[in-house]
């Protein structure tokens, strides 16, 4: 089984990042940080849009598979 990061790993790995890198609010820095994501994409020939699809992707799964836990639990 492969170790996937937990939806409150994901959520404590960003608020580190935005936390250690602000430039402003919370919102203002991921703001800036998708616009550096994008930058990123077209500077290396990657498609942000793809790469956002796919994330949205992940997203939806980790919100299916937690509510499918909780159904799980007695």
């Amino acid at each position: 089984m492969e170790n996937f990061p937990t939806r409150d790993s994901r959520v404590r790995r960003i608020g580190h990042v935005l936390h250690r890198c602000r430039t402003g609010s919370s919102s203002e820095t991921l703001v800036d940080y998708l616009a550096d994501a994008m930058h990123w994409c077209d500077a290396n020939g990657e498609d942000f849009f793809i790469t956002l699809a796919q994330a949205c992707r992940h997203y939806i799964h980790e919100l299916n598979n937690d509510q499918h836990d909780e159904r799980r639990m007695p």
